[in-house]
């Protein structure tokens, strides 16, 4: 709790005056401004939701009698303190009185009802007895024709606004000066909206103007740029005369028509680590731009092992992945129906390093394919025997989603078997610590590569060793109390040996979340009792095809009742125990955007008309995936996601529709096992039966054949889908806060 109530004296914690003694008697004229604050007494010590004389918004019982104190016997005191001081003018002391009384009224507005505690910056019930205080305080320094800020400094902003805008302090000589301070305190309270604030204040006569624009600056140069280019404007103005030396290098990237190319070097160039020469002679040539990216990216990554901060690194890893897709990884998609030597051309004269960041930079975009001949790649021109060698040459930037993408695309074992033991055992360890140390959207994002990852190892030793790891953690965290860490390590442990072919723990019980291994019928039935699932067609040359054969699939006039539009198609069950509909939008002319239309004009339809999909199928290739996760209905339970690499998108889908059971292909989607799987879903469905993961891995693994058999494993069903399951298992441990 924040240090207050320091002038508390011990006795009155525990002894309270519900109102002023009996015979204190205001003089007439100032009753009922009186009578006001002692509603506006009686209002605050209600406002826990109880109408009694003890507030309560602490679970710590001291601090609540503390609380009360001030709230009773402090303002009882202050008024009759007041009322015998002679020395203040009547109509003065009714100024006090109805600026006390607002600044109550105020803070009750303001306030929450209970504390939990308090986020940092924001007012509560903490602050009150400062507040007071600080009220007391400036009404001295007021009197005495003083400036009022010193009063003002212990304050959250909300709490020293309620007080500067009191009529009191109305006519204070120094409101020029407070209005600066308050300025100051709501910008430290709201950094990002420095360089708005100051657009609002034209003169920009106060004394930190130029500090200002040099911390944010630091915080957001983009933007620093983009206000100083408002040529005209006084703000603008000021950044040009700041003296300060970076600010000054920005100006100067303001006037410069390529100025954000320059952008990701300005770290470097600031602090005198490159000459903005080496890029300007670099812009010219996209090669000669990207290389020099990734060599400063490179450096990045060997300076800030040693703590520097940099405040362009965002700017460079949007610039070099920006790069990557545009020069190269759209480029070797695009060609994905060419041969090597054309589709991997622009690549040839690539580094490792410069494969490595177009890998780990486009963990989504990339193509299975793609990924396939670029891993191989780095290792036919590595200059040194040991894969970790790569890992070393980038000072092990990113090395965890490096790691993460060869347990996707398989590839893993061969990456570990390329390197010692000792090397692999130590890479592995690293890679599973400090799995609580995200932040933001991403901050479970290494976990989950984890629990992916662990799926994916064969080697039993390694397993093993990665096992304890997890056990070290955990009891680390336990120690310690990290309760982040605790459940983060506590679900990695339950993933991993439910993962163990003996294993005998129910893992739904022991996470908390819906079944792991089956999806019961009830659970995609709609409230009409019918299963609905909806299909995404695309109008290529390969979706036209599937769309066909869909057609022909379910073309039995006697099991299936057609409705049949323009845009899409609607088949319902014929006489199932639980009546089955399918949705598939036309395969119509993608290049005239037919296909998008019509997927909307369904979706639209289907809203209209009562259908909530409870399952979605993706039927085209990964790069229209984005497409129809961007439209997938939050309805959707299941969803299957046949094209290659589509299990890359997991975190996506599951921010739709967050207990998502979802099977995906790791490589590559093929449409004679897509078929079996949706088919097998219909099947099973329109039956009454449940769906059991490991029985339809089986079935379906069966009727596509021993030639697919390799194929097939690529697919990953729920059960096995230890990334989601994390996903979903820490979402319901935070919000239970178990």
């Amino acid at each position: 709790m924040n240090q207050f109530f320091l002038t508390v004296v011990t006795v009155f914690t525990f002894q309270f005056i519900s109102a002023q003694p009996v015979d204190f008697k205001p003089d007439i004229s100032r009753a009922l401004f009186h009578s006001r604050l002692d509603e506006a007494q009686k209002a605050l010590l209600w406002a826990d939701g109880r109408k009694d004389k003890m507030l309560t918004p602490f679970q710590n019982e001291e601090l609540n009698l503390q609380l009360t104190y001030y709230v009773q016997n402090f303002i009882d005191q202050w008024q009759i303190n007041m009322e015998a001081n002679d020395s203040i003018a009547s109509q003065e002391k009714i100024g006090l009185i109805r600026g006390l009384t607002d600044l109550l009224n105020g803070f009750k507005g303001q306030a929450p009802r209970f504390t939990i505690p308090t986020k940092s910056g924001y007012l509560g019930w903490e602050h009150f007895p400062g507040m007071l205080e600080g009220f007391e305080q400036a009404s001295m320094l007021n009197r005495e024709g003083k400036s009022i800020t010193t009063a003002l400094t212990s304050l959250p902003y909300d709490g020293a606004l309620l007080l500067t805008n009191s009529i009191v302090f109305i006519d204070n000589p120094f409101a020029i000066e407070t209005r600066q301070y308050m300025l100051l305190k709501y910008l430290e309270k709201f950094q990002e909206r420095t360089l708005d604030e100051m657009t609002k204040r034209e003169n920009l006569k106060y004394p930190f103007a130029d500090s200002l624009i040099a911390e944010a600056a630091k915080r957001n140069p983009d933007r620093l740029i983009r206000y100083a280019q408002a040529s005209g404007t006084a703000l603008s103005r000021k950044i040009f005369e700041s003296k300060n030396p970076f600010v000054r290098l920005l100006a100067d990237f303001s006037m410069d028509p390529k100025g954000q190319l320059y952008m990701p070097f300005l770290h470097m160039i600031s602090k005198g680590y490159l000459d903005k020469k080496v890029i300007t002679d670099a812009i010219g040539d996209s090669t000669r731009y990207y290389s020099l990216l990734v060599k400063t990216q490179i450096e990045y990554a060997r300076r800030s092992q040693k703590g520097e901060i940099f405040s362009s690194a965002k700017d460079l890893t949007d610039r070099l992945k920006r790069k990557t897709m545009e020069v190269y990884v759209n480029t070797i998609n695009g060609l994905h129906d060419y041969g090597a030597e054309i589709r991997f051309k622009s690549i040839q004269k690539l580094t490792p390093e410069e494969l490595y960041y177009l890998m780990v930079l486009n963990e989504v975009e990339i193509y299975t394919s793609s990924y396939l001949y670029v891993y191989k790649r780095i290792f036919e021109i590595l200059p040194t025997q040991g894969a970790d060698s790569i890992l070393a040459l980038v000072h092990y930037d990113r090395y965890k989603k490096f790691l993460t993408m060869a347990s996707n695309y398989n590839t893993l074992d061969d990456f570990l078997g390329r390197m010692s033991k000792e090397s692999a055992h130590g890479l592995m360890i690293n890679f599973v610590n400090n799995l609580d140390k995200g932040s933001g959207e991403d901050e479970i994002e290494d976990a989950v590569d984890v629990a992916n990852a662990y799926a994916t190892i064969t080697d039993t030793t390694l397993r093993k060793l990665i096992r304890n790891q997890v056990d070290l953690n955990l009891n680390r965290a336990l120690a310690t109390n990290n309760r982040k860490a605790s459940v983060i390590y506590r679900l990695e442990k339950l993933i991993m040996e439910s993962n163990d072919p003996h294993a005998t723990i129910n893992i739904s019980d022991s996470l908390g979340i819906l079944p792991v291994y089956q999806v019961p019928n009830q659970y995609l039935k709609d409230d009409k009792g019918r299963v609905v699932m909806q299909m995404y067609f695309y109008g290529d040359a390969g979706g036209k095809g599937s769309f066909n054969t869909l057609m022909n699939l379910m073309s039995n006039r006697s099991q299936w009742k057609i409705n049949s539009t323009a845009q899409w198609v609607q088949f319902t069950s014929i006489g199932t125990d639980v009546p089955f509909v399918l949705f598939a939008n036309r395969a119509l002319d993608e290049e005239q955007d037919l296909d998008d239309k019509a997927q909307y004009a369904l979706i639209e339809w289907m809203n209209a008309n009562g259908f909530q999909p409870s399952i979605t199928v993706h039927r085209g290739h990964s790069y229209f995936l984005g497409q129809t996760i961007e439209k997938m209905l939050p309805s959707s339970k299941v969803v299957v996601l046949g094209s290659c690499g589509a299990y890359h998108n997991l975190a996506n889908v599951l921010k739709i529709s967050p207990e998502a059971y979802i099977i995906a292909s790791k490589q590559v989607g093929y449409g004679v096992i897509n078929i079996q799987v949706f088919m097998y879903l219909i099947n099973e469905l329109k039956r009454g039966r449940d769906v059991v993961w490991p029985s339809m891995m089986e079935d379906v693994g069966k009727s596509v054949g021993a030639g697919r058999k390799s194929d097939f494993e690529d697919y990953i069903f729920p059960h096995k889908n230890l990334g989601a399951i994390f996903i979903k298992a820490y979402r319901k441990a935070m919000e239970e806060k178990i």
